[in-house]
């Protein structure tokens, strides 16, 4: 069975904020922390940490969550500045489906969230038409609400008797796919699952930007119905944001990476070769004891691979 994406790594200074933005607004259940030692910290996340506590939380009736990290020392950079919307080569949103989505963006609101007051309405290219709004977390963090027909998102999400699903994936833009869908597809056994245009003005204004965009995404991961990447090409000049590719490492704050649960963790990691470092043996609570490694794929965003222990 191929691995499965879980969600976002989250880094930041302040858990809490975090474990409640998941809980509070994305239904969440969240598990107790744990703390890794200095030598752990280091062997998953490099040199440049001296430990971490690390917390998780799940979507009920879905393996989909998020693992969030407070390192030791504090990041004092965020991975995005917030300068430029269109900056490739870390991951930027969250997705969420809101099957009721003036109700889901009410409900961030009353839980003092700020909503992103331009609202997406745009056309999936020849399959439907969505409606996008985006809430503003901590630390550079970014949620998104996609609201649209119930028989298009059935394609793509377990949770639908909620006000919000489970995650349907993360945004990637990228300076180039090629080498990461190889890496995927070699390590993860993940190949492309859904491809995608937008077709909308609205989409720039949005993100905040002034330049006309020619959105398309290819989707990577176990299934449709399972979270997964959307690469994101926005059509711009090269001269347009710039590569971030390098900025997501710890102790930097914001969406550091991925969580990947695999069934034998092994097997990844010698299909990663020297991409992956070595295990970690940890409780990461609702998870479970877990067996864990980073791997790090060519646009060097950090996989923290798991396989639960039963």
């Amino acid at each position: 069975m191929p691995a499965r994406l879980f969600g976002p790594l989250v880094s930041t200074a302040d858990p809490a904020a975090h474990r409640a933005l998941f809980r509070d607004v994305l239904g969440m259940e969240e598990g107790d922390p744990t703390a890794l030692t200095s030598a752990d910290a280091r062997t998953l996340f490099g040199g440049a940490v001296s430990g971490a506590d690390v917390s998780a939380l799940r979507t009920p009736g879905a393996d989909a969550g998020v693992v969030v990290c407070r390192f030791s020392p504090d990041g004092q950079e965020t991975i995005r500045s917030g300068e430029s919307k269109v900056d490739r080569d870390a991951l930027k949103v969250v997705d969420f489906h809101a099957p009721d989505f003036d109700a889901a963006v009410a409900h961030a609101r009353a839980c003092g969230y700020e909503v992103v007051e331009s609202q997406a309405e745009y056309d999936l290219v020849g399959e439907a038409t969505l409606r996008e709004a985006h809430v503003r977390a901590a630390d550079g963090v970014l949620v998104a609400f996609l609201g649209g027909p119930a028989p298009f998102f059935a394609d793509f999400v377990r949770v639908t008797d909620r006000l919000v699903s489970e995650a349907v994936g993360m945004t990637l833009p990228l300076s180039d796919a090629k080498a990461s869908v190889d890496f995927a597809r070699e390590v993860f056994g993940w190949d492309v699952v859904y491809e995608y245009a937008i077709d909308a003005p609205s989409v720039a204004a949005l993100i905040g930007v002034d330049e006309p965009l020619d959105v398309s995404a290819r989707s990577i991961g176990s299934a449709r119905h399972e979270p997964y990447l959307s690469l994101i090409d926005y059509g711009l000049p090269p001269d347009v944001g710039v590569s971030l590719r390098g900025r997501s490492a710890a102790p930097r704050r914001g969406m550091l990476g991925v969580v990947v649960l695999a069934d034998d963790l092994d097997e990844v990691r010698r299909a990663a070769g020297a991409a992956a470092s070595p295990v970690v043996d940890l409780a990461l609570d609702p998870l479970g004891a877990v067996r864990a490694s980073v791997v790090v794929p060519p646009h060097e965003i950090p996989h923290l691979v798991v396989e639960v222990v039963a």
